[in-house]
């Protein structure tokens, strides 16, 4: 059994994986020692892949240590490890283990075909690759919350506005003002972003994931495909390769 734990910048998660089955995913780390614990009573033999950006904190050492122990096998994953994956990035070991993750799983899942990965959470990452899988690079730009707070940071006046479902046309209040120029600002770069990629590869595939990733899926005028576990199934390919 593969336990790939996927360390954000906002918050940490976790899965458990069969081979290719997902047996359960939490977005916690609360319990998880106590599910690594069910596990072990039923006789299951654990791997587990823990990001290299466990030094953010969020796993400190003690925790890192007795996922060590109880594991049978333990690896901590880094940009330069053998991956199912050609990096072609001209700085690999500043590239983000989480971009790498999410286009593991596009590929698994659409393979031999031109992908844009888009993955919009604390960032919005656009991540490009071409036919043969090779990653050719991409884009990041600031998520919502960033947006928001920046706006009310670096002013005297603009009060913060949370994300609604609900946006877009003229806003009639600051509030909504914001938040419509600020949601329909992101909608317009992914939208800007997706016409160029279709238009460049007609016959390329794109991806949608991330925690804010249901402010865009029903508002996108062209035919996207939406994944809320892609980095899960990412880390769980890798874990496979590496331990093949």
């Amino acid at each position: 059994m593969n336990i790939v734990i996927d360390i954000g910048n906002t918050r940490s998660k976790y899965a458990f994986f069969r081979e290719d089955q997902l047996l359960e995913a939490h977005y916690q780390l609360d319990a998880l020692f106590e599910k690594i614990e069910k596990w072990r009573k039923q006789g299951e033999k654990l791997s587990v892949l823990l990001p290299h950006s466990y030094q953010c904190g969020q796993i400190d050492f003690e925790m890192r240590r007795m996922l060590e122990r109880l594991a049978d096998c333990f690896l901590i994953a880094n940009p330069t490890m053998p991956l199912p994956l050609k990096i072609g990035y001209a700085t690999p070991e500043t590239l983000g283990f989480d971009r790498i993750a999410i286009c593991v799983g596009g590929r698994c899942l659409h393979p031999g075909i031109p992908l844009l990965i888009i993955d919009s959470g604390t960032c919005v990452t656009y991540n490009y690759l071409n036919a043969a899988g090779v990653f050719l690079g991409g884009n990041i730009s600031p998520g919502l919350e960033i947006r928001f707070k920046s706006l009310h940071q670096y002013t005297a006046r603009l009060p913060y506005v949370c994300p609604t479902e609900n946006y877009g046309g003229i806003g009639r209040s600051t509030e909504e003002a914001i938040r419509n120029g600020v949601m329909e600002g992101m909608f317009f770069e992914v939208k800007c972003s997706i016409e160029r990629f279709m238009t460049e590869n007609p016959d390329g595939r794109v991806l949608l994931t991330g925690g804010n990733a249901y402010f865009l899926e029903n508002r996108l005028p062209f035919p996207v495909s939406f994944y809320r576990y892609l980095s899960f199934i990412g880390l769980n390919e890798i874990l496979k390769y590496v331990k093949k």
